[in-house]
């Protein structure tokens, strides 16, 4: 993509070398006498993050096999250390066709080292792909004309602000539209015995890190950076244009409001002590036995909880609400970037028509349908122009997403579903978005996780108390320091190269 620049992961040379010796990359249009007709089989390297593996024999697998016109076999390194498996795999004697990358960063040096097979010439074979994707999520991916990997792109509306609708009904309260009525709120949680057990052990607020803060860093205009456990595919610092600059949401004077207003919620015991540490095992347990009302999350989650809830507790009722307006009418969650990771295709494949139609039907209507919401008339069916879930999509829905490698939305938001709802609740909240998103830098690449966890650090010790606000230019002074302001002159530089070429 011209002026971008692109960022080196320095993965182990050693594997770099393996890789690239095993491959030779194709730049070539497939012949024309065999374009569209190769089938497989292919390997694809794939681990969905939250879901169990799919059992064998299963329908879904069966559809895509079908649909696609291509057979494939699936490796599914643990989830939890999937970053650290890919390299290892690739540089095996049992390389995958197509692959998963678990950062935007690794498709453009396994690029370079010649690993990666140009799909230019085979987006001819994905029609559903260009159809969905968006230009500038290709252009992400694309480099002196070659395309590199198949974006997993969404739209920025992925989170929602989440509150016990019981507990506000049992304490005659309304639902809060202010920082002023969302702090009462709180209070009301924290003293009020909301869930009615004789016992003082609830919190108005809670969640793991900075995350599940969204919306009152959102009523200051500000992004706060990501706790150092969240999805590397995520942004860890969000920046904002001022005066045509770019400048960190987290080092503005706007985001020292927020934190004092969260450092006097603190004192008065709203906010659980333990939000800043705990895991997410122990955040939603917590949830589950109603120890806090009041937190923020990506849209998938509260739907979840609820559903466990209801089994003990059939009143238990959540809400997904407007993030609540700040002092200067300001109010957002987070805007999620625009590409997650991408689908990559080795240059070494002997199959690179089939990995080319495979990876188009996952971006069709019929692909989404399958991967994300199982198979019509087993796991949905059509019903008075709506489409609902059967008995049999609860029973496999542990699984059902196994082999969802893509998010195309507007077939899934159709689905009349509990989570779904969700989702289409989050499309009606203002979000902040990153101004710097799809700007990829050196900088970034070398800075952003120990900038994250800087952040995470001192953010939790401002909140909590354990160091005071008026080390916040200090925060700042250390944040430029330690790669923050070579963060911002790169994506600066990007940013400017980018409006003079408009």
């Amino acid at each position: 993509m011209k002026g971008k620049q692109k960022a080196s992961l320095g993965l182990s040379a050693t594997l770099l070398l393996s890789i690239a010796a095993a491959c030779t990359n194709n730049d070539a249009a497939p012949p024309a006498a065999s374009y569209g007709k190769d089938s497989g089989p292919i390997k694809l390297l794939y681990t969905k993050g939250g879901f169990e593996k799919a059992p064998d024999g299963n329908p879904i697998k069966e559809a895509i096999e079908k649909g696609s016109g291509v057979k494939f076999d699936q490796t599914s390194p643990p989830s939890a250390n999937y970053a650290d498996q890919v390299p290892v795999i690739m540089a095996s004697n049992d390389k995958p066709d197509v692959a998963v990358m678990p950062t935007n960063h690794a498709i453009f040096d396994y690029a370079k080292q010649g690993a990666l097979l140009d799909l230019k010439p085979y987006l001819n074979l994905m029609p559903d792909v260009q159809k969905s994707v968006p230009k500038e999520a290709l252009d992400y991916f694309t480099e002196n004309g070659k395309l590199w990997a198949i974006p997993i792109w969404t739209s920025p509306q992925r989170y929602n602000f989440v509150i016990r609708g019981d507990w506000l009904k049992k304490l005659s309260l309304q639902v809060p539209k202010t920082l002023d009525e969302l702090h009462n709120v709180l209070v009301a949680f924290t003293e009020k015995d909301p869930d009615g057990n004789g016992v003082k052990d609830t919190y108005g607020i809670s969640g793991l890190g900075l995350d599940s803060l969204d919306g009152i860093f959102g009523a200051f205009g500000v992004v706060a950076g990501d706790a150092p456990w969240v999805s590397p595919t995520k942004a860890s610092v969000y920046f904002v244009e001022q005066n045509g600059k770019l400048i960190p949401q987290t080092t503005r004077p706007e985001a020292k409001e927020a934190l004092t207003l969260l450092a006097n919620w603190y004192k008065e015991g709203l906010i659980d002590p333990e939000m800043f540490t705990q895991t997410s095992a122990v955040r939603d347990e917590k949830f589950v036995k109603n120890r806090y009302g009041v937190t923020a999350n990506w849209w998938t989650w509260e739907s979840n909880q609820e559903v466990t809830m209801k089994k003990t507790d059939p009143n238990v009722q959540l809400l997904r609400i407007a993030p609540p307006i700040g002092p200067r009418g300001e109010s957002g969650l987070r805007g999620t970037p625009l590409v997650a990771r991408g689908v990559v295709v080795m240059a070494n494949t002997k199959h690179p028509e089939a990995s080319a139609k495979f990876m188009n039907y996952f971006n069709s209507d019929e692909g989404a349908m399958n991967t994300y919401t199982g198979i019509e008339g087993i796991h949905w069916e059509k019903k008075d122009g709506k489409i609902l879930t059967m008995p049999q999509f609860d029973k496999d829905s542990k699984w059902i997403q196994w082999y969802s490698l893509f998010e195309n939305e507007a077939p899934l938001l159709k689905v009349e579903t509990y989570a779904v709802q969700s989702r289409r609740d989050a499309f009606n909240w203002k979000v902040i978005k990153n101004a710097a998103d799809l700007m990829s830098s050196q900088a970034e690449l070398k800075y952003s996780a120990d900038l994250r966890a800087l952040t995470a650090d001192y953010y939790a010790r401002f909140i909590t108390g354990k160091t005071p606000l008026s080390d916040f230019d200090k925060y700042v002074q250390e944040f430029n320091k330690r790669g923050g302001q070579e963060w911002t002159d790169e994506v600066n530089k990007i940013y400017q190269d980018k409006k003079a070429k408009k």
